[in-house]
């Protein structure tokens, strides 16, 4: 016995009929685009991600020029945004610092001028008042504060970086945690940049006893303070910092001298 024909419906012979068509709708869309070269395709937008990562500067394209104590110093990569400004006046510190003529530095005068060890030390700090120390305070570092040492504070890693692109940038660093009891790690420990050419850090003028000829006495030393200076210079600059003070009596027209190693 012959099995009758097997019939399609109306519904099923319209769903493949739509398949079809739109199939070939398309394949002719497709083709008209590639054939048209004023077509404007649909922009792909990026990411939130992709967006904020195209934003980012490179640092290895970062690139910034300063003044040096020698020059124009250029600092590039990681280095150009490690690189700090800095307002001296935020320490109560000037701008710049004049030789052979007074200037005044938290109410008292001092003068900058060639120092008693010689023309191959350069310049020193004079006092142009007597400051007197009692006996009593001269070992307890109580001594009369002369000025801050001012500049600005780096990590010690983020100052070997800068050095290495330029050794010569180092002239008057002082190492701010180097006292008894300090917990930070070695490539923590703070770094303040006290040149006076950049800053007008007036402290990087007083020159270091070690093997002066003939040996010249300390009258001044670098205490570490946490926390702001006094009134009114707390007011503007709110970091720890390192004070200048008074060791012995000082009479006016002494050179200040303190004990440090320098290379």
């Amino acid at each position: 016995m012959t099995p009758p024909p097997y019939v399609l419906s109306q519904g099923v012979l319209a769903a493949i009929g739509n398949a079809l068509s739109h199939a070939f709708a398309i394949r002719i869309g497709a083709s008209h685009e590639a054939s048209n070269p004023h077509h404007e395709a649909r922009p792909c937008l990026p990411s939130v991600r992709q967006r904020s990562k195209a934003q980012r500067p490179s640092e290895g394209h970062a690139r910034t020029i300063v003044e040096g104590r020698w020059g124009m110093c250029e600092f590039t990569g990681k280095c150009a945004n490690i690189i700090q400004s800095w307002n001296p006046a935020v320490l109560g510190l000037l701008d710049s610092l004049p030789y052979d003529e007074e200037v005044v530095v938290w109410g008292r005068r001092w003068i900058v001028k060639t120092s008693t060890l010689g023309e191959r030390h350069g310049y020193g700090i004079y006092a142009c008042d007597d400051i007197i120390v009692e006996d009593s305070t001269s070992c307890r570092r109580e001594g009369p504060t002369l000025f801050p040492y001012g500049g600005p504070i780096y990590k010690r890693k983020h100052w070997n970086m800068i050095l290495r692109q330029h050794p010569e940038w180092k002239t008057f660093a002082l190492e701010m945690d180097t006292f008894a009891g300090s917990t930070r790690r070695h490539s923590d420990v703070r770094v303040i940049d006290g040149n006076p050419i950049r800053f007008g850090n007036i402290a990087g003028f007083i020159n270091s006893t070690v093997r002066t000829r003939p040996k010249r006495r300390a009258n001044c030393e670098w205490v570490f303070v946490e926390g702001p200076p006094p009134a009114p210079y707390g007011e503007t600059y709110h970091e720890d910092h390192c004070l200048v003070l008074a060791t012995r009596t000082i009479r006016s027209g002494d050179e200040l001298f303190t004990h440090y190693e320098w290379n």
